[in-house]
């Protein structure tokens, strides 16, 4: 039988992974045809240009803790990767359904699990502004992404939610009346003063904005929230440490600091001052649950990006490696190994797409589905750049009316969103993990030496199974929101 050729570079292409998206060409041939295009385009980025960085990059945030990967930001911006996510109506690049992206993210952590973390960051703040869907603001931010993409220094923005005595408390309303906040944000003339300490927020010392979330009052916070866009020079702000971390290097994470920090009422991006209503108060509550269970589904995509990385560049090694007068590759127990490890990424990608498909036949919103062709048009861009469309798109009657509608979601509808994505978050993470575990037993010694990428896929993977809440907490969220709804009277949390 002959040996199949593992250099091909479509091996392990589009038809190979992706049975389930190949299916829906029948029915929306023109979305596949440019999730098949950005893939395709992520992934030459990726070998060409990303891939020769990525170990020296590792390398020189390892011996140098205020190193700032500031060379792979800029490769970033000069190929577009920084406004993929938003649409080209808004100056982005983003043809067809956001949600339908996770691919490329997938491409990206494959290669370096640390890159797509860089992007999170960015990402996470892109999401959270699509969430509050407050168009001016956001509007606004990507008009700065895309006219500084390609500059020396790229504008990007982050999300700070996670405080230093309230880590995973704050990703899950039921665990706010026990979490210990400390940041507060009080309504003052004219604006809002922040005061307190967030932590562990991803891209905090590349972003020039800062998109935080903070409450009014600690005593209620779920129905006292507020989210903020704080610009890098506002007084009272300012950078803390940069974390010191096993992976994800080339991402920095950071505290930031509020003493006193004046936000004045035009950079509120969402209040639940502002609805007296009390169902329209739940807007905060609803941010968070469509953030996270968004951004999870990411992290379920990274999760899958690692495992497979890490079977590929065992792979390589394999073919090259002897043992006993043969390659590795040609012996039985390599090859069960090298299968396990190949049905662990396939098995976190079927998850992290199945969690997409949650989202996208889940939400009560046009936000959710593909981007109409008419509105990726520059006829459209000069449009909403309009006085008309900016009074028309900008106001708070139409915010008012999306948000009411994103609101009327059925609960059974946001349950299965919230299971589906802390699934793929939970199953992708855990499979780069027994994937990293796997390629340093599966070369010993060697797994352990920097220049084979081996070690380094390791340390990458373990974060994913604490950011974005824990795995546990994800584990208890997936039974809180399918398995406790069959169970009457079940206690969670």
């Amino acid at each position: 039988m002959k040996c199949p050729d593992f250099d091909r570079d479509n091996l392990f292409d589009f038809d190979d992974h992706y049975f389930s998206l190949m299916a829906l060409e029948k029915y929306d041939p023109k979305l596949i045809a440019i999730v098949r295009q950005n893939w395709l385009k992520t992934r030459q980025f990726c070998k060409e240009h990303l891939a020769p960085y990525i170990l020296s990059e590792d390398k020189k945030n390892a011996s140098d803790p205020n190193h700032i990967s500031w060379d792979l930001l800029r490769l970033a911006g000069r190929h577009g990767r920084l406004t993929v996510y938003i649409p080209k109506f808004l100056g982005g690049s983003s043809l067809g359904s956001p949600f339908l992206m996770l691919p490329d993210v997938e491409e990206e952590a494959a290669v370096d699990t640390g890159y797509s973390g860089m992007l999170g960051g960015h990402g996470l703040g892109l999401t959270a502004l699509m969430m509050s869907l407050n168009l001016r603001i956001l509007q606004q931010v990507a008009n700065k992404i895309t006219v500084n993409e390609k500059s020396e220094k790229p504008y990007v923005i982050d999300c700070a939610i996670t405080e230093p005595t309230a880590g995973t408390d704050v990703e899950e309303v039921e665990l706010y009346p026990k979490a210990r906040l400390t940041c507060q944000a009080k309504k003052v003339a004219g604006g809002v003063v922040l005061n307190g300490r967030k932590v562990f927020i991803s891209t905090g010392h590349m972003a020039s904005d800062h998109i935080v979330l903070m409450p009014f009052d600690l005593k209620d916070p779920i129905n006292n929230y507020g989210g903020f866009l704080v610009p890098g020079n506002s007084k009272g702000f300012s950078l803390g440490r940069k974390e010191r971390k096993m992976g994800h290097l080339i991402s920095t994470v950071s505290e930031l600091i509020f003493e006193d920090c004046f936000v004045p009422d035009e950079n509120i991006i969402m209040s639940t001052l502002e609805f007296p209503e009390f169902k329209d108060r739940d807007q905060f509550q609803l941010v968070l649950e469509m953030v996270l269970g968004i951004t999870r589904t990411a992290v379920g995509a990274m999760g899958t990006g690692n495992a497979r990385g890490s079977f590929e560049r065992v792979l390589a090694l394999a073919k090259k490696t002897k043992y006993r007068g043969r390659t590795l590759v040609n012996q039985q127990w390599a090859q069960a190994m090298l299968t396990n490890m190949f049905m662990n990424a396939m098995m976190a990608r079927s998850v992290y797409l199945e969690a997409t498909f949650a989202i996208l036949t889940n939400i009560e919103s046009t936000l959710s589905r593909s981007i109409p062709s008419f509105m990726n048009t520059e006829f459209m861009k000069k449009m909403f750049n309009t006085t008309l469309y900016k009074k028309i798109f900008h106001s708070r009657w139409l915010r008012k009316l999306m948000i009411r509608r994103i609101l009327d979601t059925p609960l059974e509808n946001r349950a299965r969103i919230q299971f589906m994505s802390s699934m793929a978050k939970v199953v992708g993470s855990d499979m780069a993990m027994e994937n990293g575990h796997l390629a340093v037993e599966f070369l010993s010694r060697a797994g352990l030496r920097h220049d084979k990428g081996i070690e380094k896929g390791f340390r990458d993977a373990k974060l994913l199974q604490i950011f974005e809440g824990t795995n546990q907490l994800n584990r208890l969220i997936m039974f809180k929101h399918y398995i406790a709804r069959h169970i009457p009277g079940v206690e969670v949390f």
